[in-house]
């Protein structure tokens, strides 16, 4: 399956390989508590427009009808009352119909007719303008923006205007003007070098140094958390703990590894694999507990742990398959 991330790096690489060089900027815009202001009539409204089977649409009225809540303030507790708005996070299924519900405002972007693509994952909406002059690019953002308020004022949605972020991505720094900056109210948004995407960190040469350092960063919390729960939990025996690091930290340092990684043809280690592989290593001797001085291999080996350079690989195999 490939993800939200991986449409953002091959949008941005199939600019970049056009005869023509451009320079693409992307406002990253944020709804503010967006599950909880989704309307339901709008909700239902737009599935019609898209044409959606009427049975799943009668499926969704009753799913959304006849849902009560009360408060509990100060030991008091209020009359149920009916919810006309919001949407669980804990179904799936709503997870895709609140992309339905962003859908029209995807459309009303990409209407422009001009270079722009706009990319949504549930509250995160990231909008990509290219071109060969950056106040062109800021333009078209703008306008974008006035699409997505418009659309925020007929759903009953808000944009959280203190977390807009505008960066860019090219190749070639000195060719463009990279201190123009876009109005938005009373904002001035200045383009900065990398911005944080869906837990990623992107530069904007699309060089993974800051992710990793980022990885690197965490990992020492990782560690630790690790250590405690050894500590607290009575020493957690062995496959316990191996567990542990199996399904959190590991994929932690995997995380969108079809991403960031590319299979060496050589089957040999890169640099960026240089670095993880140190931290699996450090993790896996404190799992095991033995000394720094045991040969990873053997490690890797007798914990029943492959080797991270194995594991990406894996997981770049499994979304090729899929994809």
């Amino acid at each position: 399956m490939i993800s939200t991330l991986d449409l953002l790096v091959d949008q941005v690489h199939t600019v970049w390989d056009c005869e023509i060089k451009y320079v693409i900027f992307m406002l990253s815009l944020n709804v503010v508590e967006a599950f909880d202001w989704v309307t339901h009539v709008r909700l239902l409204h737009t599935l019609k427009m898209k044409r959606t089977s009427s049975y799943i649409i009668e499926w969704t009225r009753s799913f959304l009808e006849n849902r009560e809540t009360s408060l509990i303030f100060n030991e008091q507790i209020s009359d149920m009352r009916e919810i006309n708005a919001d949407i669980s996070q804990r179904f799936f299924i709503l997870l895709i119909l609140f992309l339905f519900f962003h859908a029209s405002l995807i459309e009303k972007c990409e209407a422009l007719k001009i270079k722009i693509e706009v990319l949504d994952f549930i509250n995160d909406i990231n909008i990509l303008v290219y071109d060969r002059f950056t106040e062109e690019i800021c333009k078209t953002l703008s306008k974008a923006h006035d699409i997505c308020v418009k659309w925020a004022c007929t759903h009953d949605a808000t944009f959280a205007s203190e977390k807009y972020k505008l960066t860019h991505f090219t190749r070639k720094l000195k060719r463009f003007n990279m201190t123009t900056s876009i109005q938005i109210e009373s904002s001035v948004i200045k383009s900065k070098s990398d911005v944080r995407v869906l837990k990623m960190q992107l530069n904007t040469k699309l060089q993974w140094d800051a992710h990793l350092w980022q990885i690197e960063t965490n990992h020492v919390t990782r560690m630790l958390t690790l250590s405690h729960l050894e500590v607290f939990t009575w020493e957690a025996i062995f496959t316990k703990a191996r567990q542990v690091y199996s399904a959190v930290v590991r994929s932690e340092i995997a995380f969108e590894a079809s991403v960031w990684h590319q299979r060496d043809k050589k089957d040999e280690l890169s640099s960026k694999e240089c670095r993880l592989e140190t931290l699996q290593n450090q993790t896996l001797h404190h799992v095991a507990e033995v000394f720094k001085r045991v040969n990873i291999k053997t490690l890797e080996t007798e914990t029943y742990i492959s080797s991270l350079h194995v594991h990406l690989n894996m997981l770049q195999n499994k979304i090729t398959l899929h994809s």
